[in-house]
Protein backbone atom coordinates (compact mmCIF):
# COMPACT_ATOMS: atom_id res chain seq x y z
CA UNK A 1 0.00 0.00 0.00
CA UNK A 2 2.68 2.42 0.65
CA UNK A 3 4.45 1.51 -2.53
CA UNK A 4 0.97 2.74 -4.35
CA UNK A 5 0.63 5.98 -2.43
CA UNK A 6 4.28 6.92 -3.05
CA UNK A 7 3.34 6.02 -7.12
CA UNK A 8 0.27 8.03 -6.59
CA UNK A 9 2.68 11.24 -5.05
CA UNK A 10 0.73 10.91 -1.48
CA UNK A 11 3.87 10.98 -0.03
CA UNK A 12 2.58 11.87 3.47
CA UNK A 13 0.77 8.51 3.39
CA UNK A 14 3.24 6.33 2.25
CA UNK A 15 5.53 7.82 5.06
CA UNK A 16 3.12 6.99 7.59
CA UNK A 17 2.87 3.53 6.55
CA UNK A 18 6.60 3.15 6.15
CA UNK A 19 7.42 4.68 9.66
CA UNK A 20 4.91 2.13 11.44
CA UNK A 21 6.38 -0.96 9.37
CA UNK A 22 9.60 0.49 10.58
CA UNK A 23 8.55 0.47 14.63
CA UNK A 24 7.32 -3.04 14.04
CA UNK A 25 10.55 -4.30 12.90
CA UNK A 26 12.37 -2.84 15.41
CA UNK A 27 10.01 -4.28 18.20
CA UNK A 28 10.22 -7.54 16.59
CA UNK A 29 14.09 -7.46 15.25
CA UNK A 30 15.77 -4.71 17.56
CA UNK A 31 17.03 -2.02 16.21
CA UNK A 32 20.01 -3.44 14.42
CA UNK A 33 18.73 -5.41 11.91
CA UNK A 34 18.90 -6.08 8.37
CA UNK A 35 15.64 -5.21 8.20
CA UNK A 36 15.65 -2.03 9.97
CA UNK A 37 17.44 -0.91 7.37
CA UNK A 38 15.77 -1.85 4.40
CA UNK A 39 12.70 0.16 6.24
CA UNK A 40 14.96 3.52 6.70
CA UNK A 41 15.80 2.99 2.99
CA UNK A 42 12.15 3.07 1.86
CA UNK A 43 11.68 6.23 4.14
CA UNK A 44 14.69 8.03 2.77
CA UNK A 45 12.82 6.73 -0.96
CA UNK A 46 9.67 9.11 -0.15
CA UNK A 47 11.61 11.94 1.47
CA UNK A 48 13.52 12.06 -1.61
CA UNK A 49 11.04 12.22 -3.92
CA UNK A 50 9.20 15.29 -1.47
CA UNK A 51 12.50 17.35 -2.51
CA UNK A 52 13.81 16.52 1.07
CA UNK A 53 17.34 15.57 0.48
CA UNK A 54 18.38 16.24 3.95
CA UNK A 55 15.84 13.84 5.45
CA UNK A 56 16.64 11.06 2.95
CA UNK A 57 20.32 12.01 3.01
CA UNK A 58 19.46 11.33 7.06
CA UNK A 59 17.88 7.77 6.47
CA UNK A 60 19.72 6.63 3.78
CA UNK A 61 22.98 7.44 6.18
CA UNK A 62 21.10 4.91 9.17
CA UNK A 63 20.34 2.50 6.62
CA UNK A 64 24.19 2.18 5.66
CA UNK A 65 25.42 2.68 9.19
CA UNK A 66 23.72 -0.66 10.04
CA UNK A 67 24.28 -2.17 7.15
CA UNK A 68 28.29 -2.05 8.12
CA UNK A 69 27.74 -2.78 11.63
CA UNK A 70 25.72 -6.63 10.58
CA UNK A 71 27.41 -7.47 7.69
CA UNK A 72 30.64 -5.78 7.28
CA UNK A 73 32.28 -3.32 4.62
CA UNK A 74 31.55 -5.96 2.03
CA UNK A 75 28.51 -7.24 1.49
CA UNK A 76 25.47 -6.57 -0.81
CA UNK A 77 23.63 -4.47 1.20
CA UNK A 78 26.60 -2.39 1.96
CA UNK A 79 27.16 -1.58 -1.93
CA UNK A 80 23.03 -0.75 -2.12
CA UNK A 81 22.93 1.77 0.86
CA UNK A 82 25.99 3.32 -1.62
CA UNK A 83 24.42 2.94 -4.58
CA UNK A 84 20.87 4.87 -2.95
CA UNK A 85 23.33 7.64 -1.72
CA UNK A 86 24.54 8.24 -5.21
CA UNK A 87 21.05 8.38 -6.45
CA UNK A 88 20.33 10.64 -4.29
CA UNK A 89 23.44 13.01 -4.89
CA UNK A 90 22.28 12.47 -8.58
CA UNK A 91 18.67 13.67 -7.96
CA UNK A 92 20.00 16.76 -6.95
CA UNK A 93 22.39 17.42 -9.51
CA UNK A 94 25.55 16.91 -7.55
CA UNK A 95 26.92 14.17 -10.09
CA UNK A 96 30.71 14.49 -8.15
CA UNK A 97 29.38 13.76 -4.94
CA UNK A 98 26.82 10.94 -6.59
CA UNK A 99 30.34 9.76 -8.73
CA UNK A 100 31.72 8.84 -5.57
CA UNK A 101 29.03 7.07 -3.91
CA UNK A 102 28.50 4.67 -7.35
CA UNK A 103 31.89 4.26 -7.41
CA UNK A 104 32.25 3.19 -3.73
CA UNK A 105 29.08 0.56 -4.39
CA UNK A 106 30.82 -0.29 -7.77
CA UNK A 107 34.49 -1.48 -5.76
CA UNK A 108 32.52 -3.96 -3.09
CA UNK A 109 30.51 -5.26 -5.79
CA UNK A 110 33.67 -6.34 -7.80
CA UNK A 111 35.30 -7.22 -4.62
CA UNK A 112 31.91 -9.59 -3.71
CA UNK A 113 30.92 -11.06 -6.79
CA UNK A 114 34.38 -10.90 -9.45
CA UNK A 115 33.98 -8.86 -12.21
CA UNK A 116 31.66 -11.09 -14.23
CA UNK A 117 28.41 -10.13 -12.52
CA UNK A 118 24.87 -8.09 -13.44
CA UNK A 119 25.58 -6.05 -10.39
CA UNK A 120 28.86 -5.31 -11.37
CA UNK A 121 27.52 -4.23 -14.53
CA UNK A 122 24.59 -2.48 -13.34
CA UNK A 123 26.96 -0.16 -10.89
CA UNK A 124 29.65 0.65 -13.82
CA UNK A 125 26.37 1.52 -15.88
CA UNK A 126 25.40 4.13 -13.08
CA UNK A 127 29.33 5.46 -13.44
CA UNK A 128 28.50 5.68 -17.17
CA UNK A 129 25.59 7.99 -16.75
CA UNK A 130 27.06 10.31 -14.06
CA UNK A 131 30.12 11.05 -16.24
CA UNK A 132 28.06 11.71 -19.08
CA UNK A 133 25.88 13.90 -17.16
CA UNK A 134 29.12 15.92 -16.17
CA UNK A 135 30.36 16.25 -19.57
CA UNK A 136 33.05 13.10 -19.28
CA UNK A 137 31.13 11.51 -22.09
CA UNK A 138 34.81 9.42 -23.76
CA UNK A 139 35.17 7.94 -20.22
CA UNK A 140 30.99 7.12 -20.28
CA UNK A 141 31.30 5.36 -23.13
CA UNK A 142 34.01 3.39 -21.64
CA UNK A 143 32.26 2.39 -18.48
CA UNK A 144 29.26 2.06 -20.63
CA UNK A 145 30.90 -0.55 -22.74
CA UNK A 146 32.35 -2.54 -19.78
CA UNK A 147 29.14 -2.64 -18.45
CA UNK A 148 27.76 -4.04 -21.90
CA UNK A 149 31.16 -6.95 -22.57
CA UNK A 150 29.66 -8.07 -18.80
CA UNK A 151 25.96 -8.54 -19.32
CA UNK A 152 27.21 -10.05 -22.94
CA UNK A 153 29.09 -12.39 -21.61
CA UNK A 154 26.64 -13.48 -18.50
CA UNK A 155 23.04 -13.06 -20.14
CA UNK A 156 23.73 -12.71 -23.93
CA UNK A 157 20.57 -11.40 -26.15
CA UNK A 158 18.70 -10.25 -22.95
CA UNK A 159 16.99 -6.54 -21.67
CA UNK A 160 19.90 -5.79 -19.88
CA UNK A 161 21.96 -5.54 -22.94
CA UNK A 162 19.45 -3.76 -24.70
CA UNK A 163 19.45 -1.01 -21.63
CA UNK A 164 23.46 -0.91 -22.00
CA UNK A 165 22.94 0.06 -26.10
CA UNK A 166 20.34 3.14 -24.66
CA UNK A 167 22.39 4.30 -22.50
CA UNK A 168 25.57 4.32 -25.18
CA UNK A 169 23.10 6.31 -27.62
CA UNK A 170 22.20 8.70 -25.22
CA UNK A 171 25.80 9.48 -24.37
CA UNK A 172 25.88 9.87 -28.56
CA UNK A 173 23.05 11.83 -28.23
CA UNK A 174 24.45 14.57 -25.78
CA UNK A 175 27.37 14.45 -27.91
CA UNK A 176 25.39 15.30 -30.75
CA UNK A 177 26.70 12.26 -32.75
CA UNK A 178 22.92 11.54 -34.02
CA UNK A 179 23.97 8.57 -36.70
CA UNK A 180 25.67 7.07 -33.88
CA UNK A 181 23.11 7.60 -31.13
CA UNK A 182 20.11 6.01 -33.71
CA UNK A 183 22.75 3.00 -34.07
CA UNK A 184 22.48 2.30 -30.83
CA UNK A 185 19.14 3.07 -30.26
CA UNK A 186 18.22 0.78 -33.19
CA UNK A 187 20.38 -2.17 -31.49
CA UNK A 188 18.26 -1.48 -28.30
CA UNK A 189 15.07 -1.38 -30.54
CA UNK A 190 15.71 -4.84 -31.77
CA UNK A 191 16.44 -6.37 -28.75
CA UNK A 192 13.23 -5.42 -27.23
CA UNK A 193 11.22 -6.81 -30.41
CA UNK A 194 13.05 -9.87 -30.50
CA UNK A 195 12.13 -10.60 -26.50
CA UNK A 196 8.49 -9.29 -26.63
CA UNK A 197 7.05 -8.81 -30.04
CA UNK A 198 5.87 -5.46 -31.11
CA UNK A 199 3.28 -4.35 -28.97
CA UNK A 200 5.21 -3.82 -25.65
CA UNK A 201 6.03 -0.97 -23.59
CA UNK A 202 9.77 -1.17 -23.66
CA UNK A 203 9.62 -0.90 -27.58
CA UNK A 204 7.30 2.29 -27.40
CA UNK A 205 10.33 2.98 -25.03
CA UNK A 206 12.67 2.65 -27.83
CA UNK A 207 10.45 4.70 -30.81
CA UNK A 208 10.21 7.20 -28.48
CA UNK A 209 14.24 7.69 -27.54
CA UNK A 210 14.62 7.50 -31.79
CA UNK A 211 11.68 10.13 -32.06
CA UNK A 212 13.91 11.88 -29.49
CA UNK A 213 17.04 12.29 -31.94
CA UNK A 214 14.86 12.86 -35.20
CA UNK A 215 13.41 15.75 -33.01
CA UNK A 216 17.05 17.01 -32.17
CA UNK A 217 17.85 16.98 -35.81
CA UNK A 218 15.18 19.09 -36.79
CA UNK A 219 13.53 15.98 -38.43
CA UNK A 220 9.88 17.04 -36.92
CA UNK A 221 7.66 14.47 -39.19
CA UNK A 222 9.96 11.41 -39.05
CA UNK A 223 9.49 12.53 -35.33
CA UNK A 224 6.13 12.64 -35.33
CA UNK A 225 5.83 9.34 -36.84
CA UNK A 226 7.91 7.44 -34.44
CA UNK A 227 6.49 9.46 -31.43
CA UNK A 228 2.70 8.30 -33.22
CA UNK A 229 4.25 4.68 -33.27
CA UNK A 230 5.38 4.59 -29.50
CA UNK A 231 1.78 6.31 -29.07
CA UNK A 232 -0.48 3.27 -30.70
CA UNK A 233 1.66 0.38 -29.15
CA UNK A 234 0.50 2.19 -25.62
CA UNK A 235 -3.36 2.72 -26.83
CA UNK A 236 -3.12 -1.26 -27.83
CA UNK A 237 -1.50 -2.55 -24.70
CA UNK A 238 -3.54 -0.65 -22.13
CA UNK A 239 -6.75 -0.86 -24.33
CA UNK A 240 -7.30 3.22 -24.83
CA UNK A 241 -6.19 6.09 -22.74
CA UNK A 242 -6.26 4.97 -19.27
CA UNK A 243 -2.20 5.05 -18.53
CA UNK A 244 0.66 7.22 -17.93
CA UNK A 245 3.08 6.21 -21.10
CA UNK A 246 -0.03 7.07 -23.09
CA UNK A 247 -0.23 10.55 -21.71
CA UNK A 248 3.45 10.68 -21.77
CA UNK A 249 2.92 10.13 -25.77
CA UNK A 250 0.75 12.77 -25.99
CA UNK A 251 2.81 15.05 -24.12
CA UNK A 252 5.76 14.41 -26.22
CA UNK A 253 3.42 14.73 -29.88
CA UNK A 254 2.59 18.26 -27.86
CA UNK A 255 6.46 19.17 -27.54
CA UNK A 256 7.31 19.02 -31.14
CA UNK A 257 4.00 20.44 -32.40
CA UNK A 258 5.51 23.41 -29.61
CA UNK A 259 8.67 23.51 -31.45
CA UNK A 260 7.24 23.34 -34.89
CA UNK A 261 4.71 26.13 -33.83
CA UNK A 262 1.83 24.62 -34.33
CA UNK A 263 -0.04 26.36 -30.94
CA UNK A 264 -3.16 24.78 -31.79
CA UNK A 265 -1.83 21.27 -32.34
CA UNK A 266 0.60 21.02 -28.88
CA UNK A 267 -2.49 22.55 -27.11
CA UNK A 268 -4.70 19.58 -27.98
CA UNK A 269 -1.98 17.06 -27.20
CA UNK A 270 -1.00 18.55 -23.89
CA UNK A 271 -4.65 18.87 -23.07
CA UNK A 272 -5.22 15.19 -23.76
CA UNK A 273 -2.05 14.00 -21.79
CA UNK A 274 -3.50 16.37 -18.41
CA UNK A 275 -7.10 14.65 -18.79
CA UNK A 276 -5.33 11.36 -18.52
CA UNK A 277 -2.78 11.94 -15.55
CA UNK A 278 -5.94 13.93 -13.30
CA UNK A 279 -8.04 10.94 -14.25
CA UNK A 280 -5.09 8.32 -13.29
CA UNK A 281 -3.94 10.30 -9.93
CA UNK A 282 -7.24 11.29 -9.18
CA UNK A 283 -7.14 15.34 -9.24
CA UNK A 284 -4.42 17.54 -9.69
CA UNK A 285 -2.06 16.66 -7.10
CA UNK A 286 0.75 15.44 -8.33
CA UNK A 287 3.99 16.18 -9.93
CA UNK A 288 2.75 14.62 -13.52
CA UNK A 289 -0.34 16.57 -13.61
CA UNK A 290 1.65 19.89 -12.74
CA UNK A 291 4.30 19.07 -15.09
CA UNK A 292 1.54 19.25 -17.90
CA UNK A 293 0.18 22.73 -16.49
CA UNK A 294 3.51 23.72 -17.11
CA UNK A 295 3.99 22.52 -20.90
CA UNK A 296 0.08 24.06 -21.42
CA UNK A 297 1.74 27.29 -20.08
CA UNK A 298 4.38 27.69 -22.23
CA UNK A 299 2.15 27.01 -25.33
CA UNK A 300 0.10 30.50 -23.80
CA UNK A 301 3.40 32.44 -23.52
CA UNK A 302 4.52 31.38 -26.77
CA UNK A 303 1.00 32.78 -28.19
CA UNK A 304 1.23 35.93 -26.23
CA UNK A 305 -1.82 35.04 -23.99
CA UNK A 306 0.50 35.81 -20.77
CA UNK A 307 -2.57 36.39 -18.48
CA UNK A 308 -3.96 32.85 -19.70
CA UNK A 309 -0.02 31.44 -19.36
CA UNK A 310 0.24 33.38 -15.56
CA UNK A 311 -2.42 31.30 -14.59
CA UNK A 312 -1.72 27.97 -15.56
CA UNK A 313 2.15 28.44 -14.28
CA UNK A 314 0.57 29.25 -11.14
CA UNK A 315 -1.44 26.67 -10.95
CA UNK A 316 1.76 24.36 -11.62
CA UNK A 317 3.41 25.96 -9.18
CA UNK A 318 0.60 25.74 -5.97
CA UNK A 319 0.85 21.99 -6.79
CA UNK A 320 4.54 21.28 -6.72
CA UNK A 321 4.62 23.49 -3.47
CA UNK A 322 2.10 21.42 -1.99
CA UNK A 323 3.64 18.09 -2.73
CA UNK A 324 7.14 19.22 -1.85
CA UNK A 325 6.20 21.14 1.42
CA UNK A 326 7.49 24.52 0.25
CA UNK A 327 10.51 25.94 -1.39
CA UNK A 328 13.35 23.66 -1.04
CA UNK A 329 12.73 21.19 -4.25
CA UNK A 330 14.03 22.37 -7.65
CA UNK A 331 10.65 21.58 -9.74
CA UNK A 332 9.60 24.40 -7.30
CA UNK A 333 12.26 26.84 -8.34
CA UNK A 334 11.77 26.14 -12.23
CA UNK A 335 8.25 27.00 -11.91
CA UNK A 336 9.24 30.66 -9.97
CA UNK A 337 11.54 30.77 -12.63
CA UNK A 338 9.37 30.20 -15.42
CA UNK A 339 6.79 32.79 -13.79
CA UNK A 340 9.73 35.17 -13.45
CA UNK A 341 10.16 35.06 -17.25
CA UNK A 342 6.69 35.96 -18.03
CA UNK A 343 6.55 38.81 -15.32
CA UNK A 344 9.79 40.15 -17.09
CA UNK A 345 7.85 39.66 -20.51
CA UNK A 346 4.89 41.44 -19.02
CA UNK A 347 7.10 44.46 -17.70
CA UNK A 348 6.62 42.95 -14.51
CA UNK A 349 10.72 44.02 -13.38
CA UNK A 350 10.43 43.77 -9.68
CA UNK A 351 7.67 40.81 -9.89
CA UNK A 352 10.31 38.87 -11.92
CA UNK A 353 13.31 39.99 -9.60
CA UNK A 354 11.81 39.01 -6.07
CA UNK A 355 11.01 35.66 -8.14
CA UNK A 356 14.58 35.16 -9.59
CA UNK A 357 16.04 35.64 -6.14
CA UNK A 358 13.69 33.31 -4.49
CA UNK A 359 14.95 30.66 -7.21
CA UNK A 360 18.18 31.81 -6.61
CA UNK A 361 18.15 30.96 -2.77
CA UNK A 362 16.34 27.40 -3.45
CA UNK A 363 19.18 26.84 -5.78
CA UNK A 364 21.71 27.49 -3.64
CA UNK A 365 20.52 25.72 -0.88
CA UNK A 366 19.80 22.36 -3.34
CA UNK A 367 22.73 22.56 -5.52
CA UNK A 368 24.93 24.90 -3.92
CA UNK A 369 25.68 28.65 -4.21
CA UNK A 370 28.45 28.15 -6.87
CA UNK A 371 26.33 25.56 -9.25
CA UNK A 372 25.66 26.64 -12.57
CA UNK A 373 21.77 26.96 -11.97
CA UNK A 374 22.00 29.07 -9.18
CA UNK A 375 24.44 31.74 -10.99
CA UNK A 376 21.77 32.04 -13.72
CA UNK A 377 19.13 32.76 -11.50
CA UNK A 378 21.67 35.18 -9.96
CA UNK A 379 22.14 37.02 -13.20
CA UNK A 380 18.72 37.17 -14.22
CA UNK A 381 17.64 38.92 -11.07
CA UNK A 382 20.53 41.48 -11.32
CA UNK A 383 19.77 42.11 -15.18
CA UNK A 384 16.20 42.01 -15.45
CA UNK A 385 14.92 44.03 -18.24
CA UNK A 386 18.25 44.58 -19.69
CA UNK A 387 18.85 41.15 -21.49
CA UNK A 388 17.15 38.83 -24.09
CA UNK A 389 14.59 36.70 -22.24
CA UNK A 390 15.44 33.08 -22.55
CA UNK A 391 12.92 30.04 -21.15
CA UNK A 392 13.75 27.90 -17.79
CA UNK A 393 12.47 25.47 -15.95
CA UNK A 394 11.00 21.95 -17.08
CA UNK A 395 9.58 22.79 -20.75
CA UNK A 396 9.35 19.02 -21.18
CA UNK A 397 7.53 15.71 -19.98
CA UNK A 398 9.59 13.49 -22.63
CA UNK A 399 11.12 10.30 -21.92
CA UNK A 400 14.69 11.20 -22.56
CA UNK A 401 16.32 8.02 -22.36
CA UNK A 402 15.48 5.15 -20.14
CA UNK A 403 18.35 5.37 -17.25
CA UNK A 404 16.58 2.54 -15.25
CA UNK A 405 19.44 0.99 -13.08
CA UNK A 406 20.76 5.25 -12.13
CA UNK A 407 17.63 6.54 -10.29
CA UNK A 408 15.62 3.23 -8.71
CA UNK A 409 15.85 2.52 -5.06
CA UNK A 410 16.42 -0.23 -2.75
CA UNK A 411 12.77 -2.32 -2.48
CA UNK A 412 11.51 -3.79 0.74
CA UNK A 413 12.57 -6.70 2.02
Amino acid sequence: MAIIYQDQGHYDQALEIYKSVLETKMRVGGHEHPDVASSYSNIGVVYRKKGQYERALEYYQKALEINIKVSGQDHPDVATSFYNIGALYYSQGKYENALVQHQKALEIRTRVFGSDHLDVAMSLMNVGNVLEHIGKYEEALVQHQKSLDIKIRVVGDHLDVAKSYNNIGNVYNRQGKYEEALEYYQKSLDIKIRMFGSDHPDVAASYNNIANIYDDQGKYEEALDMFTKSLDIMTRIYGGDNHLDVAKSYNNIGLVYDTQGKYEEALEMYEKSLDIKTRIHGGDNHPDVAASYNNIAVIYKNQGKYEEALEVYTKSLDIKTRIYGGDNHLDVAASKYNIASLKETQGDLEGARRLFLECQQIYAKVLGADHEETLDAATRALTVGEEEEHEGGEEEDSDRGEEEDQAGDSGER
